[in-house]
């Protein structure tokens, strides 16, 4: 036997059949044999095969062997003294393999031969032969700059012009739709490497044919129509398979460090550029006067205080401050996230607020990259530049406030329950995980329990795949964990204070919905609501653009309502993405209009739900081609807007007011031990001098906790802060 034509198969039948019909129709005088490798897992097609082809050779692979495993396997099996590995979306011309193996055969010093490569108007494809690869090289060919530095790719295509005056085309790597190779060379190099399970391959073996001194070609005489990527374009992750071949053959041939470099480098592309700008344009926002500009009160001092002494007195605390029902606690994770920063940071009063900041930036790069998994690309990058820039978000990011955290962890919550009821149940444990998160954050974050709490239920009585896995083991081990874990402080506290913190805060939770039906302390369930409603209303205003309220309402209304006809459109199907924000978005504002009262900590949830919904809303007016500037250049002007009005929020100076007036106290005090004794609104609060307390600290003349003669006042007032002795 002179030929053995080898065709690895992958759920292309009918081009296969075709390509089969081909060989046949070009009936080569050369004797040839045909194995045929199925490399599909789920259908055969050996039947139908030696039905129509009789005389070929059919192996079906237990598994997919890949492009590299599925050739070898041919191999093994074939008895000719020349092997033509062929892809099954071609089709071959008259001559072309008889040409191919008279020229093998002409000359000695080809290792390799391949035939032109040709479209269905049979003009040859810009893919033909490439440069042997090195760094620079992949690096203009594989990143964004490609089209740029065409003439820098790795691939270098031969022009038209070239094969005119060229017939024959020495190269250094040949492509691996087509190839003709001695069966000696091939086995004496190894045959294919099996690592690489798809891409690359044709890359590795010409390098190894070419090492042991032979040479490569294109032969123009000899033509094969292709049609590009057929097969492999029935495969889901090819991307991720382009990737791990491609870093396999920089770590073969050039080294780990080198592999790791080139992949690290070819992840940037406009996309991340874009990203990159958005973090650093966010961070310069976010730092700009902070010394001077961050706001420090109370019961930020609570936990600064707190922190400290977790740090040097060794005293861990169970709970966080109370809430503004005082038998209730916040969780004590703001005040472990703070001793973290201390630790970094030297105890600087900044600390606090570098901390919210770099949560803030991983916030913008999760409301991307969630946004981009679960609804659109367009949606990730319109939800990160509004996120960026919102003046609302900036303002609490370089504010050192327990709750600044929440909108990641909410991010982070919207994917897992996206995630989970799609059928990954390996999200399960981390829905269980970051409910205890958030609620250590703020109580009132428990809200979005009840959201999953009825698809939970929902799945139970449907029967729903999200709740089938639960029968394993290790994921209810996991899932008991992800619980106790993040809780285990106030599980402690609890358990000597009458479980206040759990059991007593869940009966709570049930009755709060129903507590308008009993007269409230701060006035009638109407004038609550009519408050809770305007201060929603001027805090999305702050959110969206704060520089123009009926805007922002508008865009609030008008996303809202299209976020409503897409689920009513689909049904509410709980499968999608778009519900899952419908329903998060629900029940956080059914929650704060249950509890009647207005409160800056219960907005964070909002965050990242709103900026979704405007991002859909926005998505949705781009489909018109005729809207798509008009719409970039409203984005545009948002942002403008918005970083001018975070300019002027961030020029007040509370952190220098508050540094002035620790100052004067310190000069007050002189050597001698003194109390601190907190006037005017808000003053009832024990935690009302507590940022005083933590800067005086710091400052190192902090008041004395025991009783003394020199008493010195700090007086908040809405001109500044007043500091005397009585």
């Amino acid at each position: 036997m002179k030929i053995s034509i080898i065709i690895v198969h992958y759920k292309v039948k009918e081009k296969l059949f075709e390509c089969l019909k081909s060989i046949y129709a070009s009936k080569p005088k050369t004797p040839f044999e045909i194995i045929v490798v199925d490399n599909d897992e789920v259908k055969t097609i050996g039947k139908d095969l030696k039905k129509q082809f009789p005389k070929l050779s059919y192996i079906k692979s237990t598994k997919n062997l890949g492009y590299g495993g599925g050739n070898n396997l041919g191999a093994k099996n074939a008895k000719g003294e020349i092997l033509f590995f062929l892809n099954p979306d071609t089709q071959v011309t008259n001559g072309a393999i008889d040409e191919l193996y008279d020229f093998l055969k002409q000359h000695k010093e080809a290792g390799i031969v391949s035939p032109l490569i040709v479209g269905s108007d049979n003009k040859p494809l810009d893919r033909q032969g490439y440069k042997e690869l090195n760094f620079i090289n992949a690096f203009f060919t594989f990143s964004f700059l490609r089209k740029s530095f065409r003439k820098f790719s790795v691939a270098e295509y031969y022009s038209l012009d070239d094969w005119k005056k060229q017939p024959v085309k020495e190269v250094e790597t040949v492509y691996g739709a087509a190839l003709m190779i001695p069966s000696g060379i091939f086995h004496e190099v190894g045959r294919f490497d099996e690592e690489f399970f798809l891409y690359f391959e044709e890359n590795d073996l010409s390098k190894r044919v070419r090492k042991i001194g032979y040479k490569l070609y294109i032969d123009s005489a000899s033509k094969i129509i292709h049609r590009v990527a057929q097969s492999t374009n029935q495969l889901k992750e090819r991307d991720k398979y382009f990737e791990k071949s491609r870093y396999l053959y920089f770590k073969k041939y050039f080294g780990i460090l080198q592999a790791l470099s080139l992949e690290l480098i070819l992840k940037i592309n406009k996309t991340s550029l874009f990203i990159l700008a958005l973090l650093v344009s966010a961070l310069a926002l976010r730092l700009y006067n902070l010394s001077n500009g961050m706001i420090f009160i109370g019961d930020q001092g609570w936990f600064y205080l707190s922190a400290r002494d977790l740090l040097i007195k060794g005293i861990i605390p169970l709970v966080g401050i109370t809430s503004s029902h005082t038998w209730l606690h916040q969780g004590p994770l703001w005040t472990y996230m703070l001793a973290l920063g201390f630790l970094i940071f030297k105890f600087n009063p900044l600390s606090g607020a570098y901390i919210t900041i770099f949560t803030g930036l991983l916030s913008i790069l999760a409301i991307y990259l969630v946004g981009a998994n679960i609804f659109s690309k367009k949606v990730g990058l319109i939800s990160a530049f509004l996120y960026a820039f919102s003046p609302l978000i900036v303002f609490y990011d370089r504010m050192p406030f327990d709750p600044t955290p929440i909108p990641l962890f909410t991010i982070l919550y919207i994917l897992a329950i996206y995630k989970w009821i799609k059928g990954n149940i390996k999200y399960f444990p981390l829905i269980l995980f970051l409910i205890a998160v958030l609620y250590n954050l703020e109580l009132s974050t428990f809200i979005l329990f009840f959201p999953f709490l009825l698809i939970f239920l929902y799945g139970l009585i449907k029967k729903k795949q999200w709740l089938t896995g639960l029968k394993n083991s290790r994921i209810l081990i996991y899932s008991a964990l992800a619980v106790i874990v993040p809780m285990f402080p106030i599980i402690v506290y609890d358990s000597t204070h009458g479980f206040t913190q759990t059991i007593i805060f869940l009966g709570w939770t049930v009755y709060k919905p129903f507590s308008f039906l009993i007269k409230h302390s701060s006035g009638s369930f109407t004038g609550n609501l009519y408050r809770v409603l305007v201060f929603l209303g001027q805090n999305i205003q702050k959110l969206v653009l704060q520089s123009n309220f009926l805007i922002s309402l508008l865009l609030f209304i008008l996303s809202s309502a299209y976020l409503i006809y897409l689920n009513a459109k689909n049904n509410f199907k709980i499968e999608e993405a778009k519900f899952v924000l419908f329903i998060l978005l629900l029940f956080s504002f059914a929650g704060i209009l249950a509890n009647q009262t207005p409160s800056d900590a219960y907005l964070f949830i909002l965050f990242p739900l709103i900026i979704y919904s405007v991002s859909l809303l926005f998505e949705f007016i781009l489909k018109f081609n005729n809207l798509k500037y008009p719409v970039l250049a409203a984005l545009i002007i948002i942002a403008i807007l918005n970083i001018y009005s975070s300019y002027n929020n961030d020029k007040v100076p509370d952190l220098e007011k508050r540094q002035q007036a620790v100052n004067k106290i310190i000069s007050l005090a002189g050597n001698k031990e003194y109390n601190l004794i907190g006037r005017g609104e808000g003053s009832q609060f024990v935690s009302f001098t507590m940022n005083y307390e933590y800067l005086l600290w710091y400052g190192g003349h902090p008041p004395s906790r025991k009783d003394a003669n020199t008493k010195i006042v700090v007086w908040e007032t809405k001109n500044g802060i007043r500091v005397y002795k009585p």
